[in-house]
């Protein structure tokens, strides 16, 4: 008798020995998917995902990061120079998708102990080894764009800053039209108050300007003045900030050719990002870059100190 009668024999003692498929084993089967479906909703909604702040297209500095169950791509990609990117990202996975089709046709032998099955548990092994190798290094690498704390309001005026199409007519971060000025570029008379009046009815502020009057409410204008001074807050730094930076950071960083070249160049870091973020990195930089050499300032400086290099910092932009 062959194999596969024999298993074929087996099989059909094991069937009438058995329960029938309707209703028994549908009923366990219906009870495991209620059982895995409340599990969801119950971590879905006592663990919500984190959400970053509104997709900015202006924003030029922001990374991408997939999933975790994607890091072994994200990875993956690091090895491959950007000409080569199709082969990790289509090739290398069509590939491997390929061969894991193909073997049940590659592996027709009558034993099922993955043991009995060395070539196949291996290289299924090693393919498991390489997924979670990659992915624990995607998810050790550092943030490029670690998740920042926006205000409230700053959120609500960029959202409202896309829905009136402002982008039309002004530019943040070189991105826009030019029938307006720079909003990321406007002058330090430009205040808080000076810009909701302007957003109220600005030919009262500018006779003749082409903006015309958008009858917003006022916690609409509170919330645009915030976004547009999140981009070009005009906080004001000290004589004392550039020699601050000299003393302690340019042995590292550059602004426009002086200082080091160990850190990355700062000369346009404001254009990127402001001095809140500026402010927690100079704080803290290990929170937002494990890897980072570059030393916690609080503690060695005063609050005010690292807070007048910020406002320096985010002052650095584009001439």
């Amino acid at each position: 008798m062959s194999w596969h009668e024999e298993y074929r024999k087996k099989y059909k003692e094991l069937k009438e020995k058995g329960v029938p498929f309707f209703p028994d084993v549908v009923l366990l089967d219906a009870i495991a998917a209620c059982v895995v479906f409340a599990t969801l909703v119950y971590l879905a909604a006592a663990h919500p995902p984190h959400l970053e702040s509104l997709a900015d297209p202006t924003d030029t500095g922001y990374t991408p990061r997939p999933e975790w169950y994607f890091l072994f791509l994200f990875q993956a990609l690091k090895f491959f120079p950007g000409s080569m990117e199709a082969v990790a990202a289509i090739i290398l996975p069509g590939a491997i998708l390929g061969v894991m089709f193909l073997v049940p046709f590659l592996d027709r032998g009558p034993k099922r102990h993955p043991f009995d099955r060395p070539l196949w548990t291996g290289l299924g092994a090693a393919g498991l080894l390489v997924y979670a190798g990659l992915t624990w290094a995607g998810y050790q690498s550092p943030l490029a764009n670690p998740a920042e704390e926006k205000r409230p309001e700053v959120v609500a005026g960029k959202r409202l800053y896309a829905q009136l199409n402002c982008v039309y007519c002004h530019k943040i971060k070189g991105e826009g039209g030019r029938v307006g000025p720079a909003l990321d570029r406007l002058s330090d008379a430009a205040t808080d108050e000076w810009l909701s009046k302007h957003l109220r009815d600005p030919q009262s502020i500018a006779p003749g300007s082409p903006m015309p009057k958008m009858n917003l409410l006022e916690d609409e204008v509170a919330s645009l003045t915030a976004y547009i001074r999140s981009h070009n807050p005009n906080d004001p730094f000290t004589p004392a900030a550039p020699k601050l930076f000299a003393e302690n950071c340019a042995a590292c960083h550059a602004i426009r050719g002086e200082g080091g070249d160990l850190g990355p160049d700062l000369s346009e870091v404001g254009a990127m990002r402001d001095k809140a973020y500026i402010q927690k990195y100079l704080e803290n930089p290990a929170q937002f870059n494990p890897e980072s050499s570059m030393p916690a300032y609080k503690g060695q400086l005063k609050d005010h100190e690292i807070e007048d290099i910020a406002r320096y910092l985010a002052r650095q932009r584009r001439r």
